[in-house]
């Protein structure tokens, strides 16, 4: 009787990232999370550009914790605090999303799992949520886009790089570029939680 070929290798070996050395796995996971911290500053700075709420109060002033952020960043405004928490947010709801799909196996059979009400409804909150982050990534493109057209209430106006000069004379593609980051942050999700979960898997 020949031997089936199949039942020389373990199961492991035919699922994505499975059998491989244990390195591979730890260089594609610090790979793709030195990326997301990549989109975490950007979006943070991109953030603080575009946003001039509270921008006098620093937080070293603040009664309670303000030593804290004194010993952190003693020039830290809250507009810089409110600009990390929304780039940490950006970043972590696609994440989060990704990380329940594979978790709950939704991309197996997607149907099934929305013939479910309460999913129905943890899919539309989802939605709504992803919404926010891409009209927030968006907007802060676009206002910081805006800030090379003329004077605008969002402080004076910066000397523009070529792209952004670009840009602000074609505000239309400004909006594809944002759409396009919003959708390169997306697929970086993707990766990372794969990743991760490759390597927890590993471990």
């Amino acid at each position: 009787m020949k031997p089936d070929r199949h039942s020389q290798f373990p199961p492991e070996a035919y699922l994505p990232g499975g059998g491989g050395p244990r390195f591979k796995q730890i260089a594609v996971f610090v790979l793709v999370a030195s990326l997301e911290l990549s989109i975490l500053v950007l979006l943070a700075s991109t953030y603080t550009e575009t946003m001039g709420l509270i921008s006098g109060q620093y937080l070293c002033d603040l009664p309670g914790f303000g030593g804290l952020f004194c010993f952190i960043d003693e020039d830290m405004t809250v507009s810089h605090l409110l600009a990390f928490l929304l780039a940490v947010f950006s970043v972590a709801v696609p994440m989060m999303i990704w990380s329940a799909v594979l978790e709950e196996g939704i991309h197996e059979d997607p149907r099934a799992w929305l013939a479910n009400p309460m999913n129905r409804v943890k899919a539309g909150m989802a939605g709504l949520v992803y919404a926010a982050v891409i009209a927030l990534e968006v907007v802060n493109l676009y206002t910081l886009i805006a800030q090379q057209t003329g004077p605008n209430p969002f402080g004076d106006k910066q000397d523009a790089s070529p792209m952004m000069d670009f840009l602000a004379q074609n505000q239309g593609l400004g909006i594809f570029v944002a759409l396009l980051f919003a959708l390169v942050n997306t697929v970086l999700a993707l990766l990372t939680v794969r990743a991760s979960r490759s390597l927890v898997q590993k471990g």
